[in-house]
Formats: structure tokens, C-alpha cells, sequence
């Protein structure tokens, strides 16, 4: 009977390891260094990539380990200075770069190689995925393209939910592709309005994740925030990287016309509920509906 229970606890624990349950740590390890590979063992099966991610760093490792063949960091999408990356639930993801490109593809997650695979533009791409947890909390990300270079990327904010509701969905930032031909009034204003949605959502995303600090770094334009109030930035202060989304800049100074012409002659007032983030989203939301009819 004993030999037979001892067999029953053999498996247990073999059962316990293989899900995840019990982590095989190093024996010299003390405390601290047993609790770090505790954490490490568990995170990559219990976060997601889902979330706004903003890259801050860059690993280098010995480059007498790079594998033949393989392409350098430079050579990747993701070679930029800055990145802003968001993963979506049904597969979507959207990133923004320093220069203000844009790229929009689809993501799947491989748990067993713990790689994601990235398709944009008709090329797939394997990255080696690791997560871990810095100061605070904060999810941090570690792709690696290859043995030599990785990069770092640390949470910026969580889904909204409804998903399709956060502001850097593919959906909401239809303003950001420069068209290939030059459009008329009606898409102009269809991409004017795009492009107002996306800020409404920027603003009801920090009301909804109770931000005090509202950030545009990622979707400068021609909106300019007031507390509160909507207005527009002189002619002179429109950013480049905002007119780069039409087809040209004779086409993006109408769309700036069209939105200054509907400030001059709507009256917009805050319901004066709320703080000035929710009162804004408010009014951008109604300029928004208001330019559809």
C-alpha cells in the first residue's frame, strides 16, 4: 500500500509540474531569485498580448551569436527609434512609428514556441515573445527578431472595452492611410470625421481609465483641447505627419476649412457635467455626428 501511494504522488507532482502548477528552481538560488523564476515561469502563460505597448528600450546581445542568414534589427519593421503598438482580441494590431507611418495587420499568439507571428502587408514575421513584470506592476514585453537584438516595450494602457471602441483600432484610424488617388468633398469629410472619432475615443478612453493626463503624442492634428472646449491650431501649426494622411496638403487644407467653417457656425457648450475630459469627449463627439449629416 505504501509503494502504491508513493507511485500516486510521484505522478501528482509530475502532473502539478506539467501544468504549470510547481517551477523547477535552482537550489542555489536563494529567496529572491526563487520567487523572480517563479513569476517569469508563470507570466508567459497568464498574460495576453492584448494592450497598447510603447517600446523603450533595446536588447543587444554578443553579436558573435547571430545565426547566418538571419536579418539584422535594421532590416525589420520595427527598427525605429519610436513604436507604438496595440494587439486587439480578434486578431488585429495597428502600429505607429516615430515618423508617424502607420501599418495595420493581423497577430496570432504561439504559446508553445512563445513567438508571435506578425502579417502585414503580405509578409509574415516570427518574433520571439517574453513577458515580465517591472516596478509598479507594469507588463513589459521582450521581442526578440533574432539572437543578437531584441526589443523591449512596456504597457501603455489596457483594451477598452468594447475593443472595437479603443482609439488605436484599425477602424478608428482610417485617416491615417494616405489614399492612392485624390478624393472628393464626401471622403475628405468621411476622413475628417474619422480622424475626429479617433480623438472622441482618446478621450473617453482616459475617462474610462480615469486618466488625468490625456496624451496625443500618437494622433497630433488639427484639434486643439481647451478646459474645456474644441477648438482648431492656426494654419501655420498643423503638423506634417497630420497632412500626410490625405493625398495632398490642397486636400488636407480643405478638411482643416471644413472643420474650422463648422466650429465657426455650431455653438458647441459643455453640459458643464463632468471633468473637462469627459465634457470634451462630449463635444467632439457631437462635432463629429454633427459633420455626418
Amino acid at each position: 500500500m505504501t509503494f502504491i501511494k508513493l507511485i500516486f504522488l510521484f505522478v501528482l507532482i509530475m502532473i502539478m509540474q506539467y501544468r504549470g502548477i510547481i517551477y523547477r528552481t535552482s537550489k542555489k538560488s536563494g529567496k529572491g531569485d526563487e520567487l523572480t523564476a517563479i513569476r517569469e515561469s508563470i507570466l508567459p502563460k497568464s498574460v495576453n498580448m492584448n494592450g497598447s505597448w510603447r517600446m523603450y528600450g533595446m536588447n543587444q546581445r554578443d553579436p558573435s551569436v547571430i545565426v547566418p542568414g538571419e536579418d539584422a534589427m535594421e532590416n525589420t519593421p520595427f527598427s525605429e527609434k519610436e513604436l507604438f503598438i496595440s494587439f486587439f482580441p480578434d486578431g488585429n494590431f495597428t502600429q505607429i512609428r516615430e515618423s508617424a507611418d502607420y501599418n495595420v495587420g493581423k497577430w496570432s499568439y504561439d504559446s508553445s514556441s512563445q513567438s508571435v507571428f506578425l502579417t502585414s502587408a503580405r509578409m509574415t514575421q516570427e518574433v520571439g515573445v517574453q513577458f515580465k513584470m517591472a516596478q509598479g506592476g507594469v507588463r513589459v514585453m521582450n521581442f526578440s527578431f533574432n539572437p543578437s537584438e531584441g526589443m523591449l516595450l512596456m504597457e501603455f494602457a489596457k483594451n477598452v472595452k468594447p475593443f472595437r471602441e479603443d482609439p488605436f483600432y484599425p477602424e478608428n484610424n482610417q485617416w491615417r492611410i494616405k489614399p492612392a488617388a485624390s478624393e472628393n468633398d464626401s471622403q475628405i469629410r468621411a476622413r475628417l470625421r474619422n480622424y475626429l472619432l479617433h480623438n472622441a475615443l482618446i478621450l473617453k478612453a482616459a475617462k474610462t481609465r480615469e486618466q488625468d493626463n490625456v496624451s496625443w503624442e500618437f494622433s497630433e492634428g488639427i484639434i486643439r483641447i481647451y478646459n474645456p472646449g474644441i477648438g482648431i491650431v492656426k494654419p501655420d501649426k498643423v503638423p506634417a505627419s497630420w497632412i500626410d494622411g490625405f493625398y495632398s496638403k490642397d486636400e488636407a487644407m480643405k478638411a482643416y476649412r471644413m472643420f474650422e467653417q463648422y466650429l465657426k457656425s455650431t455653438r458647441h457648450k459643455s453640459s458643464g457635467k463632468g471633468n473637462w475630459v469627459e465634457q470634451n469627449y462630449n463635444i467632439l463627439f457631437n462635432i463629429y455626428e454633427g459633420l455626418g449629416k
